[in-house]
């Protein structure tokens, strides 16, 4: 009778760690397939950021086009706000009418742009409380955070602050509290209701500097984008020299 033979232990063993040593090797592959949500999120936020800015501006309704009003009979520029003399953001009347709002609103001309730029996300808070001004941090449906407040009318440059990732998640993971004294403050920054990457950069590790989740785009009143406030990296990924797929592990 002849007997069937079976692998020895020693085969058994070399074959382990032969499969061993192809799933090691396979692992980075597998994660630089991964797409880094971060990367993917900050661009969606500077675009729609963007988009939205860029609408708002060549909108005649919100922000008419006053440059001949600027202009003197010697060719001389006049200040913004003097003489029907507007530049772009500057013109915040109140009483807007918000479509979304339904009937026209009385908008203060502090909130005339956070209320706007509001209007044009999918945000999950009452929009009538951002145009008061009593909602300043709002949440878009994809789950980031927008910190709105800074986008103030007149010649200085607004900011808005987002956390591509939402409140208290991630690298830079905080606490807000509606009290003037914080508590229970957590993540890299060390004041808990600070937006500013500047503030949080002197508390950088490798970890945040490869998965950092927060970010600020300046807007200027006309309409311009920039990105300030020590952020390189961020400035990286809008300049397209950082990858959409890699690890984005949230790990020391």
């Amino acid at each position: 009778m002849k007997i069937a033979k079976g692998f020895t232990l020693s085969e058994i063993l070399i074959a382990m760690l032969v499969l061993g040593i192809i799933v090691a090797a396979s692992v980075p592959i597998i994660l630089n397939l991964t797409p880094n949500k971060n990367v993917i999120m900050m661009k969606k936020a500077y675009y729609a950021t963007e988009n939205i800015v860029h609408s708002l501006i060549n909108d005649q309704n919100y922000y008419p086009d006053m440059t001949a009003n600027c202009i003197r009979p010697d060719g001389t520029l006049k200040d913004s706000g003097v003489e029907d003399c507007f530049y772009g953001f500057d013109y915040a009347p109140a009483g807007i009418h918000i479509p979304e709002l339904g009937a026209a609103v009385t908008v203060a001309t502090t909130n005339k742009l956070q209320c706007l730029f509001a209007s044009k996300l999918n945000i999950k808070e009452d929009l009538a409380d951002v145009c008061a001004g009593t909602e300043t941090i709002v949440t878009t449906m994809d789950g980031m955070s927008w910190k709105i407040d800074g986008l103030s009318n007149g010649p200085a440059d607004g900011t808005i602050q987002i956390d591509v990732d939402g409140i208290n998640k991630g690298v830079h993971a905080y606490h807000i509290t509606p009290t003037a004294t914080p508590t229970s403050p957590t993540g890299l920054c060390a004041d808990a209701d600070t937006w500013s990457p500047a503030t949080c950069n002197s508390a950088l590790t490798a970890r945040a500097k490869k998965n950092f989740d927060r970010i600020q785009i300046t807007i200027s009143r006309d309409g311009k984008l920039s990105i300030e406030d020590n952020q390189e990296e961020f400035a990286k990924i809008i300049r397209g020299e950082v990858k959409l797929m890699g690890d984005d592990d949230d790990t020391e």
